[in-house]
This record gives C-alpha cells, structure tokens and sequence, in this order.
C-alpha cells in the first residue's frame, strides 16, 4: 500500500491506497486538525508539534505503514513545467538550472532540484521541476523520521492535481477552483491540455455574498489571461473544490446574473480514482488523492538531496587531506616573504624620517600643529558641553519602547531587518518593513510577532524581491491588544 500525506495550515490529509502513474484505487483516507501556529505557508514554526501531530494521526488511525508521499503547497516549493531534450541524471538537472530564471533561482541559497516526466517524445520530453530550500527538505525529513516515517518523495501538490484532473477535461475550455484555507487555486484547461494556474488569497468566508464575489474576481483573472493569450474558445465549466454542500449552494445562488453563473458546479471524482465510498468528499482532498499517483521516472528531491551531500562529504574528506599540507608551506612561504619584506621597508622608513626629521619647513608646521591643538582643546570643550546636553534630551522616555523592544526581539532572533513606516497609539496601529534573506526567515518573524500577547493581530501583504542586495520585504501591520498602546501620537 502507498500511503499519501499533505500537510496545509490548519490540517493534516492521509490517503492509503494503491497508485499507478495514471489511476490510484483508495482504501483509507482521513483528516485531522494541526494546531494553529505549526506551519505557515509550508514553513515549519513548531517542529514539536508538528511530530505530536504526526505521532497522534499514525496512533488514532492505527496506520501500519510507514513509507509516505509528502505533498505541499508552499512558496518555498517551486515547480515549473518545462519541454527539454530527453536527458537523464545530472545532465537533466543542470538543463533545467540553466533553463531556470534567474530571479527564482535567486531565492534559494542552497537549492536542490528534482523532476518527473510527463510526456516523453522521440527527441524532446515534457516534465515538471521541483526546486526547494536545502534546509526545507531536510526540516521534514528529520520530523518525520523522529517518528520513525521514511519519506520516499516530496511535491508540489498543483501539479499533481493538474496531472489527476487532466484525464478529466475532454476537448474544452475548463476551470478549476480549489480552495484549502485561504488559498484559491486557479487551473485553465484548453483543448484538453494544461495550460496555466493561478493562486490568490482569499480573505472572506465560504458561503457569504463578499466570498462569491472573490471568486467572480478570480474567475474573471483567468478569463483575461485566457484572451491575452488568444484563447477564443468559452469556459464550458467551473468546477470548484474545497466547499461543503451548503457552501457550494449558496455560491451558485449568489452567483446568479454573472455570464458564467450556469456553468459553475461542484468537482465530481474522476473516473481515474476508485474508492468504496466517500466519492462526495473529494473535493477536500484533491491533493491528498493526487499524491497518491505514482510519478515514475526522473530525480525526485530526496534522490538529489541524497547526491548533494554525498558529494559535500566526499569533498570534505579529500580536503581534510589536502588542506593541511597547503596551509603549512603557505605560511613558511609568506613568513619569509614577509620577514624580508619587513626588513627592506623597515631600512626605507629609517632612512624616510631621518630626512623628513631635518626638513625646515617640517619643522615650521609642528609648530603650528602645537598651536592648532591648543585651539582645537578650547573648541573640544565647548563640543563636550553641547554633547551633555543632547544627552540630557536623549535620556528622556522615548514612546512605546516596550513596543519597540519586543518587535526588535521578535526580529533579531530571525535575523530579520526592521523598519518602521508609522505608529498610531490613539488607534494602535503600527505599521513596519520587515527585510530578510529568505521568505521563510520572514515567515517565522510574522509568527514570532504572531505569539506576543502585545498584538490584537497581525496581518501582512505580498512579498518583494530587492535585486541590489538579493533580499525579501513584506509590509507588516500590528494592531496593540486593549490597553497596549503608548501614551504618544505618530
């Protein structure tokens, strides 16, 4: 039996079965909650409870297996899907790294690479690249292995929900909707191939009147992109995934009036999953069910994670060799170097003063230097009065340090640079610029300022990448618990 499991914000999805590369036959599948605060965007903040979680699933369910498929949708897992000559091995892997943008490599500071094919042809082959962070592949490696869970793949769930749904979507023009959490995913399917997605937050409730219009807004999104890329043919169908009955209801009501509004429907399972029962629940594990598919072939991110640091230790082992041998007749060469070096100067400088020494007009400016310096201890002390007084103004209270100092903690322990736009204490508002090397550092500051009991809420908008020093920015809003606020304005 393979066992699937994708791990979102609030929960965690285990699907049991038996998966091919193009049909998977589901025994078991259930869904459990993850205590807020242990993941954010795929970053893990609690290693610890993320392994309860883990531990108390496998227990509550009695799952005997232990070898999982992991699936997540995390900005720090980017795929992408490329045509590229039929290679293998590393020459593949370097093709797609030369392929790669610069500015998504430039995210990673020490990126693995895996892929899967798709369609192979006689001299080209369509695959899908996984790229991620060393250290994120590693962080989930090591959880799950604390549990005694072996962990035979890592991927992006889109893809694999793109490669499930495509068996599904005949000749025309389909969308589907998948919502997990706040997250909306948008896939465009055109004569019967994949042909782009689309992920936007949602911030309203499922069955309300402002989350129906979230979704005529994404459904318009994608129905401009389909014309700037001279799609004529009409959408046929929106399935939307991820909503109860009820939701689901209350969304074609409310739908009513808009051009598509008869075309949107609820997701059905395709022909391609096979389950006793429980068909109707798909829609809320469409990408637990998708890791079940088999993705035969390639290198997938644990393979070269496995590579990378098998070459880094064999690397390591040569130069522990080496190395000594070329630091000791280096510095017997640069201490002889050197020692020469210093006698040749020594004897120039010597010879250097003796002349500077006697020189009359050398002998006119110290004199002058003398006088310049008694004037220079009569401003000196006029400069040391002005000095204590600033320091008199400084050492008056500054406003919401408090405040201050638990932001810059929260920072600091991320390594994280902080700068404030403004602050409002009639209204508790603060609003900063947070900057760090990597988003995911940024995501564990948010969630540092998260836990303080000092903040009523934290929100924060899309990322920016900074291409003079290579680094991240985010736009940070805090809003002060009652009675948190300073006693001064802006």
């Amino acid at each position: 039996m393979s066992v699937s499991v994708f791990l979102s914000n609030r929960s965690i999805q285990v699907v049991i079965g038996d998966g091919r590369s193009k049909r998977a036959k589901i025994e078991r599948f259930f869904e459990d909650d993850v205590p807020e605060g242990t993941l954010l965007n795929g970053t893990v903040i609690n290693e610890k409870a993320l392994e309860d979680t883990i531990r108390g699933t496998w227990s509550r369910h009695n799952i005997k297996e232990r070898n999982v498929d992991l699936v997540l949708n995390s900005p720090h897992l980017m795929a992408r899907r490329i045509e590229m000559p039929c290679l293998t091995g590393q020459k593949a892997t370097n093709y797609i790294m030369n392929e790669a943008d610069e500015k998504d490599i430039a995210r990673f500071t020490d990126p693995v690479i895996g892929w899967y094919p798709l369609v192979k042809n006689k001299k080209t082959q369509n695959v899908v690249s996984e790229t991620a962070e060393k250290e994120f592949i590693e962080t989930y490696v090591k959880i799950f292995g604390a549990v005694g869970i072996k962990l035979n793949s890592v991927h992006n769930g889109i893809n694999l929900a793109v490669n499930m749904m495509q068996t599904q979507v005949g000749r025309g023009t389909v969308v589907y909707m998948i919502l997990d959490g706040m997250t909306l995913t948008t896939m465009l399917f055109t004569g019967g191939t994949y042909f782009n997605n689309l992920s936007t937050r949602v911030y309203s409730q499922p069955g309300t009147v402002e989350f129906a219009g979230e979704i005529r807004n994404a459904v318009s999104a994608i129905r401009q992109f389909a014309t700037a890329q001279h799609i004529e043919e009409q959408i046929s169908d929106i399935y939307v995934a991820g909503l109860s009955v009820d939701e689901m209801t209350s969304l074609v009501a409310e739908m009513q009036g808009y051009p598509l509004a008869d075309v949107i429907k609820p997701i059905v399972c395709p022909s391609n999953v096979s389950m006793r029962s429980g068909r109707e629940k798909f829609g809320s594990f469409i990408f637990s069910f998708a890791g079940l598919f088999d993705t035969v072939g390639g290198l997938t991110l644990l393979e070269a994670l496995k590579k990378s640091s098998t070459k880094y230790e064999t690397k390591k082992n040569v130069l522990k060799v080496v190395i000594p041998y070329v630091i000791v007749s280096l510095i017997l060469l640069i201490v002889s170097v050197a020692v020469l070096m210093v006698m040749i100067e020594k004897s120039a400088k010597l010879a250097m003063l003796r002349v500077y020494n006697s020189d009359e007009s050398v002998i006119a400016a110290a004199a002058e230097y003398d006088d310049m310096v008694m004037e220079a201890s009569v401003l000196g002390r006029a400069q040391g009065s002005a000095d204590l007084l600033k320091e008199y103004i400084d050492s008056y209270p500054k406003p919401d340090s408090d405040v201050n100092e638990a932001v810059s903690r929260a920072a600091r322990d991320e390594n994280v640079q902080v700068s404030y736009d403004s602050y409002s204490a009639s209204t508790g508002v603060l609003n900063l610029v947070a900057t760090g090397r990597t988003v995911e550092r940024i995501n564990k500051f948010i969630a540092n300022l998260m836990a303080l009991d000092i903040f009523e809420n934290v929100d924060y908008t899309g990322y920016t990448f900074n291409e003079g020093d290579n680094t991240w920015s985010i736009n940070v809003t805090c809003t002060l618990a009652e009675g948190k606020e300073g006693n001064d304005g802006n």
